[in-house]
């Protein structure tokens, strides 16, 4: 995609480019795997014991507070004590440049209190330590929900099949905090609002609608008191 806006730069300052890669399309997989925790797998980490464990311990909160917030790894390491306010925190995000308000709820404000005498709000260490941590945080609290992950290559299909610990990444925070709100009955406005989300085709992608946030929305539009089913008998 960078490539073809680039030749497509080239040739609207007059300099001579083959047309021909302007009918190559890239063919994306839009059925990526969400991988998101569920209500019982945040619960379960928030709350783990890792008393003798400080490291993973932090990890853990840094990343219950992505769930809980729905702040990127960039804006989790760019968190400074003025950002903070008493019932929101309020930043720039680094990777869109996008004013974020965000309330802070009772995940968010005791993990800040739990750090309150550092100098900075959250003990954030390197993208990829803090990827090493949470996998093995995981795999302490008990994720091993196995999960299919399909790719295509070409023709090819290829099926693999791991425990859920090791597919939980930093940015799964965010995809937690989406998955999580909606199915708390926060309305997708909200999420989109706080989260950063300007538009619907790029704040879908971090949805994961579960089996039960759908059958909460079933029984809200057909389980209804009012709703009397009749059925005649024949």
């Amino acid at each position: 995609s960078t490539l073809k806006t680039f030749l497509n730069y080239a040739r609207e300052h007059h300099i001579t480019v083959s047309d021909q890669y302007q009918s190559f399309k890239i063919k994306r997989d839009s059925e990526l795997e969400v991988i998101a925790l569920t209500r019982d797998e945040f619960e379960t980490i928030y709350n783990l014991d890792l008393s003798g464990k400080p490291a993973l311990a932090q990890v853990r909160d840094v990343f219950c507070f992505s769930c809980a917030t729905g702040l990127r790894y960039s804006d989790l390491k760019q968190l400074r004590r003025e950002h903070i306010g008493v019932d929101f925190i309020d930043l720039t995000a680094v990777k869109t440049g996008h004013k974020t308000k965000i309330p802070i709820n009772p995940f968010s404000r005791a993990i800040l209190e739990k750090y309150a005498a550092d100098a900075k709000p959250l003990p954030v260490i390197s993208n990829q330590k803090s990827n090493e941590h949470l996998a093995e945080i995981c795999r302490l609290a008990g994720l091993d929900t196995p999960i299919e992950i399909v790719r295509k290559y070409g023709n090819q299909r290829k099926t693999s099949v791991y425990p859920k610990h090791e597919l939980v990444r930093m940015h799964c925070g965010r995809k937690t905090f989406a998955t999580l709100s909606l199915e708390n009955k926060m309305s997708a406005e909200h999420v989109m609002k706080i989260g950063g989300w300007k538009d619907y085709k790029s704040f879908k992608r971090y949805i994961n609608v579960t089996d039960e946030s759908a059958k909460g929305a079933m029984e809200q539009a057909w389980g209804a008191a009012s709703i009397k089913p009749k059925l005649k008998v024949v």
